[in-house]
């Protein structure tokens, strides 16, 4: 059993960061055509956020993925909330600036939801490697 909470995070953010890369190739191929319009606008704007944001935190979500993998059988609770939170900050956060950018801006009011929840993952990750680490001699 140990191990298999940070499971879903390495297997989301390991699909999640070939989603952002091949926004990254759209962009790419959006920036050869030299569209000016194209080029200053805001969904250009938007979904270069996302796929930044997208990838950083597609890794995190691995790395500490990792970590709850080693660490959170000490605190499985804490650990089960901080693997939801992960996800939950990832998709509400780029994933919300990757469906504003495609055309549904209403919903950037919900990126605030996504910053919030990958504060409390990270203050829970936090707790999680604390009372896993082995105690000091």
């Amino acid at each position: 059993m140990m191990g298999t909470i940070g499971r879903k995070n390495m297997l989301f953010g390991f699909g999640y960061f070939l989603a952002t890369l091949a926004l990254g190739l759209f962009l790419a191929n959006q920036a050869k055509s030299g569209d000016p319009e194209w080029m200053e606008s805001t969904a250009k704007h938007l979904l270069g956020t996302a796929h930044a944001h997208g990838n950083l935190e597609s890794l995190l979500n691995i790395v500490c993925g990792l970590l709850l993998c080693r660490f959170g059988a000490a605190a499985e609770g804490l650990a089960k909330a901080a693997s939801v939170l992960l996800i939950v900050a990832a998709l509400m956060h780029s994933g919300i600036l990757l469906i504003s950018g495609a055309g549904l801006g209403a919903a950037l009011n919900l990126a605030p939801v996504g910053a919030f929840s990958l504060v409390a993952a990270m203050a829970l990750m936090m707790a999680v490697v604390a009372k896993g680490l082995p105690a000091a001699e």
